[in-house]
């Protein structure tokens, strides 16, 4: 890992410094323009993509995938054109809250931050915080998902100029790009806070709970856009579309209606809102990219009490886990149970599932009562969530990354190494999906489902486990060499989704017949569900052991050339 971050940091410097020269030669100053960074990002993104192909086909995906949400937003925004104002005005709001919210928080839990220019990387070039800032947050603009959030919000733009004219079309147009610089401002100083927090084991639980807060703001929000998409009552949301409008969320959505009403100088103030926003978001992007520049590391580990007696191998077992056995499946168990406990990035994953175990269930009771009052059974919404669990796993070995060497060095059978990768995974989330399943079971007023919804959520829990490990032994990909445990390399945000996009329908797919006998077997018989689940799933993880355990012992140095990142 040291190695490759300093021959990228080497690149970097080199590529950096020959084209500031450039600029600066050019201007007459002494740094570098904008116009460097972007073109530094381009040229990281084609050395990316160079030689994989599989890369190359997950990129394209994402392209046309995020070209046609983009359009089919683009329209379904421009129709509110032909709606009243107000229920226009609702639309915008809750459209910009989802937006904003979306940037802030989708990444964290699901894709990860694209951080090809890691601030660290120029931490050895004279070069002002100010230069740095911008620099990226330029390069920031050069991707899909910005250029489909510019694309789908102007439809609000084409609605306000057909509707109130040229004055509110320009002011929707002013609100559009402030809240996209806002949406990337925002998703890299949450992202790199939550990176600095995350170092430092002291402070993962309150991370956890700040994480599980703002994704819980998504369930608010699906509910005002349910009510109002299928009763056309706008009374439940006139309330909170006004208090939306006055927050960065929404106000430079909702400004286009101020002009509108002969009221421009409200306008003006949500514009102002918005700015206020996006410069706080900058100063503390600032800070915290200064900090990842100079490395700050967690202390936890200062003046820690040696280990207990017992000899080296024992020291290296994590006290919970002693019993584990003294066998090369122990080892690696014991390791990587170390690893989810410790590695930023792991436990970053680790918070992310919870959350999501957490949301999940409460979303699908939702979206179903939202349509002829009917709720998704909740033996599905748990399965969903049992999936989830497993998908962590799809690039297993890209959290290695050089480090995979000593394991081949070692000539661990693949079998062995991807059991001992599943047991550690499963200790930490068998628990922790247990009470999530449990509590959401009695909240929703089915405490006698406990033993059905536990078999379903085992059973995709195995099967989503099983089926990540064989894909993590062929779609293996770098991870950037960072201390932000959200980073993904340029293009590695599509390359994550799809496979965990493929995993997911897979996953389903093997877990469909049990979910659907745990829904329609009578209740005297439902108890069945949860021994039946357990051993479907362990058979899954078996199975997927057995089937990518060839494959690792066929594909190990093809494997850690694949985790290696580009030089």
């Amino acid at each position: 890992m040291a190695v490759s971050g300093a021959a990228g940091h080497r690149a970097t410097v080199a590529g950096g410094t020959a084209a500031g020269r450039g600029d600066a030669a050019r201007r007459g100053t002494g740094g570098p323009g904008v116009a460097v960074f972007v073109r530094l990002k381009l040229r990281l993104l084609r050395n990316a993509l160079r030689g994989q192909r599989w890369r190359v086909v997950a990129f394209a995906i994402g392209l046309v995938f995020g070209a046609a949400v983009a359009v089919l937003a683009f329209l379904g925004l421009a129709a509110t054109a032909m709606i009243t104002p107000d229920a226009a005005l609702v639309v915008a709001a809750l459209t910009g809250a989802a937006v904003v919210l979306g940037w802030l928080l989708v990444p964290l839990l699901f894709f990860g931050v694209d951080d090809t220019l890691d601030p660290a990387r120029f931490a050895l070039l004279p070069l002002r915080r100010r230069t740095l800032a911008v620099g990226m947050l330029a390069a920031a603009f050069v991707g899909v998902p910005p250029l489909a959030t510019l694309v789908a919000s102007l439809g609000l733009v084409f609605a306000a100029g057909a509707r109130d004219g040229a004055a509110a079309a320009v002011t929707a147009l002013v609100g559009v790009v402030l809240t996209l610089l806002l949406c990337i401002v925002g998703s890299r100083a949450v992202s790199s806070a939550f990176a600095s927090m995350l170092r430092s084991r002291r402070v993962r639980d309150l991370a956890a709970i700040v994480l599980a807060v703002l994704a819980s703001s998504f369930g608010p929000l699906q509910l005002l856009v349910t009510s109002t998409a299928t009763g056309g009552d706008l009374g439940p949301v006139a309330h909170a579309t006004r208090v939306l409008g006055w927050t960065p969320l929404s106000a430079g959505y909702v400004a286009s209606f101020d002009v509108a009403a002969g009221r421009p100088l409200l306008a003006v103030l949500r514009l102002v809102v918005v700015v206020a926003a996006i410069g706080l978001l900058l100063w503390w992007w600032s800070v915290t990219m200064e900090s990842a520049m100079v490395g700050t590391a967690s202390s936890s580990g200062r003046n820690r009490p040696a280990e207990a007696t017992g000899g080296a191998v024992l020291s290296l077992y994590p006290r919970p886990l002693r019993w584990a056995p003294r066998t090369r499946f122990g080892a690696i168990y014991a390791r990587e149970a170390r690893y989810w406990w410790r590695d930023p990035r792991r436990r970053a994953g680790l918070v992310s599932i919870t959350v999501s175990g957490a949301v999940l269930p409460v979303a699908f009771q939702v979206a179903g009562a939202g349509r002829h009052g009917h709720h998704v059974p909740l033996a599905i919404a748990v399965t969903m969530t049992g999936i989830v669990g497993g998908l962590v796993l799809t690039n297993q070995f890209g959290f290695d990354g050089t480090a995979y060497s000593a394991q081949l060095l070692t000539g661990v059978p693949g079998r062995t190494e991807l059991a001992g990768r599943a047991a550690a995974l499963l200790t930490a989330m068998v628990p922790v999906l247990t009470v999530v399943t449990t509590v959401v079971a009695v909240v929703a007023g089915a405490a006698g489902q406990v033993p059905v919804l536990l078999g379903c959520i085992a059973a995709g829990l195995g099967c989503s486990t099983g089926l990540s490990s064989v894909i993590s032994v062929y779609a293996a990909y770098p991870l950037p060499d960072t201390a932000n445990p959200f980073a993904m390399n340029t293009g590695g945000g599509g390359a994550r989704g799809l496979l965990a996009f493929v995993a997911m329908l897979g996953a389903l797919a093997l877990v469909a017949p049990l979910t659907a006998v745990a829904v329609l077997l009578p209740g005297t018989l439902s108890w069945l569900v949860l021994p039946v689940g357990v051993g479907y799933g362990v058979g899954a993880v078996a199975l997927g052991a057995y089937i990518g355990g060839d494959a690792v012992d066929r594909r190990g140095p093809d494997l850690l050339v694949a985790v290696t990142p580009r030089r």
